[in-house]
């Protein structure tokens, strides 16, 4: 019972966090302390019980997310949410068998990279489904060949409105230079510079992918089956 629980509490708080970021990309600071408060009887009844090697291992998986958390979040890589994120499933989670699945912070990074490897094909299906339909995307906008295919894998082609009233879920992906628009990939999460819009009804934006919640599915992924690469690079079994 005690397992359990000690499962499903950091497992509901960190899927309100998911939700919430999903839903608004912002994240009560709050929400972190309630994270380690909850799960702090838990975790210290099992360190406890862990073996050296494991005990070891924990603690180097909350050295990890904190300083890898720390850094991405100071060279603008991710947001503040995103790093107590980290950091705090750093203190909750516990070791698992396998080679990745060892070091749960790192476990539950990859899986969360994982999953959010997944959003190019969404992006890239949504932008060749407006070509199929003869939306002409690319009109009056100037890039190369090449730049208009990454386009298509990382940006979304929204109408103006739903990029003002949603700036959280967007950076502006489009720059007016010389009198003509022209495509800016943006990497990172740091203010965004207020730029002149295009004189047009849609504009390119770059979403801003929700990896709080996309940390919250790789910490599930964790608890219940450890890190997928530890699965995926498994030897096939010999016959």
């Amino acid at each position: 019972m005690l397992d359990t629980i000690g499962t499903l509490v950091p497992l509901a708080v960190l899927g309100y966090a998911a939700y919430s970021d999903f839903r608004t990309r912002e994240v009560d600071d709050a929400v972190w302390v309630v994270l380690c408060a909850a799960s702090a009887p838990f975790i210290a009844s099992k360190l406890i019980e862990l073996e050296k090697g494991a005990l070891v291992a924990y603690a180097l998986s909350a050295y990890l997310a904190f300083a890898a958390g720390f850094a991405l979040s100071a060279f603008g890589a991710w947001g503040w949410a995103d790093f107590l994120a980290l950091a705090c499933i750093g203190l909750v989670a516990l070791p698992r068998e396998g080679a990745l699945s060892l070091i749960p912070s790192l476990s539950t990074l990859i899986n969360a990279l994982l999953m959010s490897s997944a959003y190019p094909v969404l992006l890239f299906a949504e932008n060749v489904s407006r070509l199929a339909k003869g939306e002409r995307v690319f009109e009056g906008v100037e890039a190369s060949a090449p730049l208009r295919a990454l386009a298509l894998f990382t940006l979304r082609y929204v109408p103006v409105q739903e990029y003002l009233k949603r700036k959280s879920f967007y950076s502006l992906a489009e720059r007016i230079e010389g009198g003509k628009r022209r495509l800016v990939f943006k990497v990172g999460v740091g203010d965004e510079t207020p730029a002149a819009l295009p004189p047009a009804d849609r504009v390119w934006v770059s979403p801003h992918v929700p990896f709080v919640t996309m940390l919250a599915l790789g910490y599930a992924l964790h608890v219940t089956v450890g890190c997928l690469l530890d699965h995926l690079l498994a030897p096939l079994p010999l016959r």
